[in-house]
Formats: C-alpha cells, sequence, structure tokens
C-alpha cells in the first residue's frame, strides 16, 4: 500500500513539473520581443519571436537585413524580412560573434 501512495506521489509531481515547462515555452514562443539595437537583441528569450524594427520609419538595407539574421535568427525556422525589418525566431547561440 505504501508503495501505491509513494508511486501515485511521483507521478502527481511530475505531472505537475511538467505543465510548468510546457507553460513557460507556450509563454516564450507567443511573445513577441521587438528590437532596434545589440543591447536590447540581448532581452530576447531562445526560442522567442523576434522583430528587429529601425528606428522611426527608416528602412533596412539588404545588407543590413542579412547581418541581423546572421547575428540572431535561428536558421531552422523561416526567416522573413522587408524594408522594414526582420522577422525569425531568436536564437543565443552567436551573440559572442556580435560583441
Amino acid at each position: 500500500m505504501r508503495t501505491l501512495s509513494r508511486l501515485l506521489l511521483l507521478s502527481a509531481a511530475v505531472v505537475t513539473l511538467s505543465a510548468c515547462t510546457d507553460e513557460e515555452t507556450e509563454q516564450v514562443e507567443s511573445s513577441l520581443c521587438i528590437y532596434n539595437t545589440d543591447p536590447q537583441a540581448e532581452r530576447c528569450k531562445p526560442g522567442q519571436m523576434a522583430w528587429f524594427r529601425p528606428d522611426g520609419n527608416q528602412q533596412i538595407t539588404e545588407q543590413t537585413a542579412l547581418s541581423v539574421a546572421a547575428a540572431y535568427c535561428d536558421f531552422n525556422h523561416q526567416v522573413m524580412h522587408n524594408r522594414a525589418g526582420v522577422l525569425c525566431v531568436f536564437t543565443d547561440k552567436r551573440l559572442d560573434a556580435v560583441k
């Protein structure tokens, strides 16, 4: 009987912990990180949707779009860009290259 009680408590704990992890993942994926400087980009979380949006009504060049994508985008996901900015899934794997 004690073994059964322990197994039930352990199962409940595992389910509770996994629910917290799923909720945290959903929050990261559902929020949008908007940045236009390197220090602002460092506040984005890996896996989060990130938008490089230049100040004001400025338009970015193709070179800027490629530089931003190379520094901050996870290429396992789609990267979108136009003159208004770059939108992609954020990665921090290349932040050292930016500094």
